[in-house]
């Protein structure tokens, strides 16, 4: 069996940004559908989204995500309609941009159990950007069982990223418990590739950057271009990543740039990354 995943940050309706936020939406329209259609036409099974915008005077839905302005849940709604991906589990971190409420979400092809949101940043506070909110999720796919996978998005090395890449990997394990047979993480991780955040990530072998493992020569190649925020006095590099635990029943197949004006336009200031997994 295979099973495909998608990690893209969104940007948070900064691609059209204006002052009135649902003219913001409207012209949004072009990325939902590109994205949507993208998703059903390489027949992606889970998608990780980071930095997912929900206007932040609608009232809060619950469960939370299922408001009109949020934009995972107008592409899932899409994709509803077309009969591909249905199952969604998000959470929000901190307000962003100033109006947006800023979070991440998966979503699912198949059955999603035991869904968690939590907190790794020291700080909790919805006012303050550096709050950090993980999604994790338990992928029941077929013939194979549950597959974890946790989407984040962390902070830069000199403000947290350590701190939370433990409490990430401590939630990780107290999770074990529920029976997965594989687990990845994915998301925009904000460790340059080769820099000390990166290596804290692989150096004891656990977790396998599967874009190296498969384009080794690549290592370097940026996962955005141009200056983003938190990046604007570096050139670009590769923050955003898809890890698998080592070993087990789960192996790499291909893993390719999407969203990137060559495989699909651009739809945000990042590019996205697809990977495709042999399921043993």
């Amino acid at each position: 069996m295979q099973l495909s995943v998608l990690t893209l940050n969104l940007h948070t309706y900064q691609q059209h940004p204006r002052h009135c936020p649902f003219q913001t939406m409207h012209l949004h329209e072009r990325e939902v559908r590109i994205i949507a259609e993208a998703i059903m036409q390489q027949n992606i099974d889970v998608v990780c989204f980071q930095e997912v915008g929900e206007y932040m005077h609608d009232p809060i839905a619950s469960p939370y995500g299922e408001a009109p302005s949020n934009m995972a849940f107008r592409i899932c709604r899409k994709l509803r309609e077309w009969g591909g991906p249905r199952y969604i589990f998000q959470d929000w971190s901190h307000i962003g941009f100033q109006r947006w409420r800023e979070g991440t979400a998966i979503l699912s092809r198949y059955p999603m159990r035991h869904n968690y949101a939590a907190y790794v940043s020291g700080c909790h506070s919805k006012t303050n950007y550096m709050s950090r909110n993980v999604t994790l999720s338990m992928i029941e796919a077929p013939k194979f069982g549950l597959l974890h996978v946790a989407n984040v998005h962390l902070s830069w090395a000199h403000h947290g990223f350590y701190q939370e890449y433990q409490k990430l990997r401590q939630l990780i394990d107290s999770r074990r418990h529920f029976g997965m047979r594989a687990d990845i993480m994915a998301g925009d991780f904000n460790a340059p590739a080769g820099g000390d955040a990166y290596r804290h990530i692989v150096g004891g072998a656990e977790y396998v950057d599967q874009f190296y493992e498969l384009h080794p020569s690549r290592f370097f190649e940026p996962s955005y271009r141009g200056q983003i925020d938190g990046w604007r006095h570096s050139p670009p590099k590769r923050i955003d990543y898809i890890f698998k635990r080592n070993g087990g029943p789960l192996r790499v197949k291909s893993m390719d740039v999407i969203f990137n004006d060559s495989f699909y336009p651009a739809v945000s200031d990042h590019f996205g990354y697809l990977a495709r997994f042999e399921l043993f």
